[in-house]
């Protein structure tokens, strides 16, 4: 019995030497070391560009951004303005490591993200991202849009394996985040936005881009008057697996293009929007219609396979529709094909239902409360209309 336990026993005890010997840590790169310095005037971007170098040189590691507040300036014609090098992690401790732009630069840029060249296995953590913008509104040839704080999209290279989580990215007049062509196998988890003029999460993609998650993500109370989306999926380009889910957002989701979406598990403050999906759940979301919006709570045109299940839609507004699908119009002649609308909640004053330009589905199992009929449908064909309720609106006290 002895002689049968001596071989496991030193393989085990060999399997740990090897394994403590190749767990060395990863070099670390702080960027004070490099000349950076907080909370003061000086301009703190050349520094952490060195430091971002000495990472990547050093084929990555950690690039540790301390507490405090650092200054970013635009140096010229670059995007980003912080590229981020592969096999990395940069990370700092919280809302109290700052990158912050120069409030007094006016020529304001993307903050952060992948040069031409793509990156690949890069983490961003613990950080808040301040754009320091000014402008209370969005003002058309005024505002500066490309004023990004994060921005993944390269032509020429591949942005792969990218998790950005646990941020605060405010004070953008563009997009907090922004996600293009050429990322695959991004996640963006628990990040908070606020003050964004244009969308808070922006998606878009090309036809080698593919699966992207955003999850626990929220927007804050802003104190600007924002333009765009919390979420917001365009230019997709043959995008493929975009999971939206677990988010709370004071604004809308719109995602439009893919093929392969999720929304799911959202709490909504304004709508859910897409046109051009493929292959589409939306699923167990609980919107509330934004007082004075007329346009459809949920609202999706020319899908091809679609699934709304599960849904809760909360609406005030007699003239605004729960849940409308449509397509065949006369810029685009091909209905929404093989729709699913089934086990909806809709508290809506409005007509709850509306189908108009559908071949192929099914509307079963819904039911609502309000005074309309459950379901309407024009210009529909094969689409299956049962089981659908409808109860007396609920009387206040």
């Amino acid at each position: 019995m002895m002689h049968r336990l001596v071989l496991p026993l030193v393989l085990v005890a060999y399997l740990a030497r090897t394994s403590w010997v190749s767990a060395e840590p990863a070099e670390s790169f702080n960027i004070v070391a490099f000349g950076a310095t907080a909370n003061d005037a000086s301009d703190d971007t050349a520094a952490i560009a060195a430091a971002f170098k000495a990472c990547d040189e050093a084929g990555g590691g950690t690039v540790f951004i301390p507490a405090g507040t650092f200054l970013i300036k635009r140096q010229g014609a670059e995007s980003p303005i912080l590229e981020l090098p592969s096999n990395a992690t940069v990370r700092g401790e919280g809302a109290a490591s700052v990158l912050k732009f120069a409030p007094e630069v006016t020529n304001f840029w993307r903050l952060l993200g992948a040069g031409k060249a793509g990156c690949r296995n890069v983490t961003v953590r613990d950080l808040r991202l301040d754009g320091s913008n000014a402008h209370p509104r969005y003002e058309k040839g005024k505002t500066p849009e490309q004023n990004h704080g994060i921005f993944l999209s390269s032509e020429t290279g591949v942005i792969e394996n990218i998790t950005l989580r646990d941020l605060l990215v405010e004070n953008f007049a563009g997009d907090c985040v922004a996600v293009g062509r050429g990322c695959r196998n991004i996640t963006i988890r628990d990040i908070s936005v606020r003050n964004f003029i244009r969308q808070g999460i922006q998606l878009a993609g090309d036809e080698n881009a593919r699966d992207y998650l955003v999850t626990g993500c929220q927007d804050l109370e802003p104190d600007i008057e924002p333009g765009g989306s919390t979420i917001h999926v365009e230019h997709a380009r043959g995008l493929k697996g975009v999971i939206i889910q677990g988010n709370r957002c004071r604004k809308s989701i719109l995602a439009g293009g893919v093929d392969g979406l999720i929304i799911r598990d959202n709490v909504v403050h304004g709508r859910i929007e897409g046109n051009s999906d493929r292959n589409a759940l939306v699923q167990g979301n609980t919107v509330f219609a934004a007082a004075g919006d007329t346009r459809s709570v949920l609202q999706f045109g020319y899908a091809e396979g679609l699934a709304i299940k599960d849904n809760i839609v909360v609406s005030e507004n007699p003239e605004q529709l729960g849940i409308y699908v449509w397509g065949a119009s006369k810029y685009n002649p091909e209905p929404s094909r093989l729709v699913c609308v089934t086990g909806n909640l809709l508290r809506v004053k409005g007509q709850p239902i509306s189908l108009n330009g559908v071949k192929g589905g099914i509307v079963a199992d819904n039911l609502c409360e309000g005074e309309m009929e459950p379901v309407e449908a024009k210009r529909t064909e094969k689409v299956e209309i049962l089981r659908n309720a409808n109860q007396e609106p609920t009387k206040p006290g």
